[in-house]
C-alpha cells in the first residue's frame, strides 16, 4: 500500500499556528500585545518574512490587529471576519446548479426562526423600530432601488431585535450573497405589492407576540420570493 507524501507546513503557517494556540489557550488575551518582531524572530528562529506573513495571516482571520510602528495586539474576532473568511467560497457555490436553491432554503429557515424569536422577545421600542422600517418600505414602492434598500432594512430590523452580533452578521452576509437574486425577484410585476403585504403580516404577528404566525408568515413570504425568482428566470 502506497501513501502520498505528507506536505511540509510552510514556515509562516507554523508560526501562525503557534501564536493562534497561545490565543486559544488564553495565554494571550484580548488586548495583549504580541512580542516585538525581533523577539518573535528569536523565539521561532525563523526569518523575518515568515513572521510577517504569520502576522498578516492572523490579522486576516481577525485574531490580531497590526498597526504601523506598533506591536500587534490580540483582538476579539467579530462576525464580519468569521463570515468574510467564507465569502469567496460561497460566491463560487452559488454558481453551482443547485447552489442558489439551497441558499434560498437556508435563508427561509434562518429568517423564519428569527421572526419567531423576535415575536417572543420584542419590546415596545423594537416594535416601533420595525414599524418605522415597514413605513419606509411602503413609501418606497415604485422606486426600485429605494424599495430594495428598504426591503433589506425591514428584515434587518427584525434580526436586530435578538441582539446577537453573529446573527446580524450572518443576515448581512446572506443579504449580500443573495443581492442579485433579490433584485431579479423584485423586478417581476406585482413583487413589490406582494412583499409589502407580506411585511405587514409579519410585522402584525411580531407586534402581537404571535411566534407561530410570525414564523409562518415569514416562510410564506420567502416561498413567494422564490416563486418570483423562478418566474424571473432564476434557477
Amino acid at each position: 500500500m502506497a501513501f502520498d507524501p505528507i506536505p511540509r507546513r510552510r514556515l509562516y503557517e507554523e508560526v501562525a499556528r503557534r501564536i493562534e494556540d497561545l490565543i486559544s489557550s488564553g495565554e494571550l488575551a484580548e488586548g495583549d500585545a504580541l512580542p516585538a518582531e525581533r523577539d518573535l524572530l528569536q523565539q521561532f528562529d525563523d526569518g523575518r518574512p515568515a513572521v510577517r506573513e504569520a502576522l498578516l495571516s492572523l490579522q486576516q482571520k481577525g485574531l490580531v490587529a497590526v498597526g504601523n510602528g506598533e506591536r500587534a495586539r490580540v483582538v476579539r474576532p467579530d462576525a464580519g471576519h468569521l463570515i468574510g473568511a467564507v465569502s469567496s467560497a460561497v460566491r463560487v457555490y452559488l454558481q453551482e446548479s443547485d447552489g442558489e436553491v439551497q441558499f434560498q432554503a437556508a435563508r427561509r429557515l434562518f429568517e423564519s426562526a428569527i421572526a419567531r424569536e423576535a415575536a417572543r422577545i420584542a419590546t415596545r421600542p423594537d416594535i416601533d423600530r420595525i414599524e418605522r422600517a415597514l413605513d419606509e418600505n411602503r413609501a418606497a414602492r415604485g422606486d426600485a432601488a429605494a424599495f430594495e434598500l428598504t426591503d433589506v432594512g425591514f428584515h434587518f430590523e427584525i434580526v436586530k431585535t435578538l441582539g446577537n452580533p453573529l446573527l446580524t452578521g450572518l443576515h448581512t452576509a446572506l443579504t449580500e450573497w443573495l443581492a442579485e437574486q433579490r433584485r431579479s425577484s423584485l423586478q417581476v410585476e406585482g413583487a413589490e405589492t406582494a412583499a409589502t403585504n407580506a411585511h405587514e403580516r409579519i410585522f402584525a404577528a411580531i407586534a402581537s407576540g404571535d411566534g407561530d404566525a410570525a414564523e409562518a408568515e415569514m416562510q410564506s413570504h420567502l416561498d413567494r420570493v422564490s416563486e418570483f425568482l423562478r418566474f424571473a428566470g432564476g434557477k
